[in-house]
């Protein structure tokens, strides 16, 4: 028989493993390492089967199910023929159905699709399109979109946004649809129609804009050059969402920065801070920002690397993580590593989109993204955790 002293400070370990990690930062933040994780295989191809790197998904939630698109290639980027793929998921169970070619262009790149749905219910998926000529430089040639006036099920063809206001863009980031109005963050080239390099250092980059649409995306207007904005900081990937009367912003930058930025309704920039510089545990930017909101909390979900990469390296250790923000103070609360705590070798991955269930009363995230180990190419991934550990 167990004494009865052993067996309460058996009770006590037991309970003290099922509970999540949580540590201090050294800058104030709490950290946290969930212990339910489940890690379920959405998306991957059988060896020797043409075009098995599936990278960059994106997400809409469509109620029961979401929509998921990825681009379907051979490596990373420079493939000339790459094509967006989408595919329908039971948000509750992991099933798929429906997989489809939603976008190809013969001898040109679909990179990155970002969903919209406008107004009018229509779904859209907006993409970076590239080429690459015959030296091996890639680059942009106009961003494309398709159409589902369907819920998902089916797209119109190939289209080009075109020119607006004198510029056309490249990379659309992400887009805000509110009543009638529809905002996109979006990013202009040098090489396109309008596009201005406003930096030269490591990268030669463009600028991150927001425009604006009345009509469904059947048209876009000028609303802000946030480049210039926040005061010529050199950014890329961005994410943006509604806060009170304004907007929040989070950007990554060639600079190897993640900032923060606080705007008023007309994109004027209030008040911003660099992350990097502020907290030890973000080492560098973070890779395809999101930022969402869950129970009246604003959170900030990205690839995280641990640390710069060495000269020897191609990139640093990353992580995905999620950052418990306060959007006033522009300050992180907490962080929980969802993924790759252990450090393992991924080579590509964490670009990634999350959505939330209810299952047995319990409120679980769920995140849609890829990850490729070791020499692997990358598979479409879901992670699902209980929300009250990570958030």
């Amino acid at each position: 028989m167990t004494p009865p002293r052993l067996l309460s400070l058996l009770v006590l370990l037991a309970v003290a493993l099922a509970r999540p990690a949580i540590s201090a930062d050294q800058a104030g933040a709490v950290q946290r390492v969930p212990v339910f994780r489940r890690n379920h295989v959405v998306m991957s191809y059988p060896e020797k089967t043409d075009r098995r790197y599936l990278a960059f998904p994106a997400v809409i939630d469509l109620g029961d199910d979401v929509l998921i698109s990825y681009k379907r290639t051979h490596s990373h980027s420079g493939d000339n023929g790459s094509m967006q793929e989408s595919i329908r998921l039971n948000g509750l169970t992991g099933a798929f159905s429906e997989r489809q070619v939603m976008a190809k262009l013969d001898g040109a790149i679909m990179q990155s699709g970002e969903w919209v749905r406008f107004p009018n219910g229509d779904i859209g998926n907006y993409i970076d399109t590239q080429q690459t000529d015959l030296a091996g430089v890639t680059t942009r040639i106009g961003a494309r979109f398709v159409r589902s006036t369907d819920g998902g099920h089916t797209f119109g063809p190939v289209e080009r946004i075109g020119v607006v206001d004198g510029v056309e863009y490249g990379y659309p980031f992400e887009f805000i649809t509110e009543g009638k109005e529809t905002w996109m963050l979006v990013m202009t080239f040098s090489n396109l129609t309008g596009g201005k390099s406003v930096y030269s250092g490591r990268r030669t980059a463009g600028s991150v804009n927001v425009i604006h649409s009345f009509d469904n995306g059947r048209s876009w207007r000028f609303v802000r050059n946030l480049t210039e904005e926040f005061g010529n900081v050199p950014i890329n990937e961005s994410t943006f969402k509604r806060q009170g009367d304004g907007f929040l912003v989070s950007t990554r930058g060639y600079d190897d920065r993640h900032r923060l930025h606080l705007t008023d309704r007309n994109f004027k920039v209030l008040r911003q801070v660099d992350l990097t510089a502020t907290y030890p545990f973000i080492a560098s930017h973070m890779g395809r920002p999101r930022l969402f909101e869950q129970g009246g909390v604003v959170y900030l979900l990205g690839r995280n690397s641990t640390r710069k990469p060495l000269s020897t390296e191609r990139v640093a250790p990353m992580q995905l993580c999620l950052f418990r923000l306060d959007p006033e103070k522009l300050t992180v609360s907490s962080y929980a590593i969802l993924d790759n705590a252990e450090n393992a070798n991924v080579v590509d991955g964490y670009y990634a989109c999350p959505y939330f269930r209810t299952v047995g009363g319990k409120t679980r995230l769920n995140v849609i993204t890829y990850k490729g180990l070791d020499q692997q190419p990358p598979q479409i991934i879901r992670l699902e955790y209980l929300w009250d550990e990570v958030r």
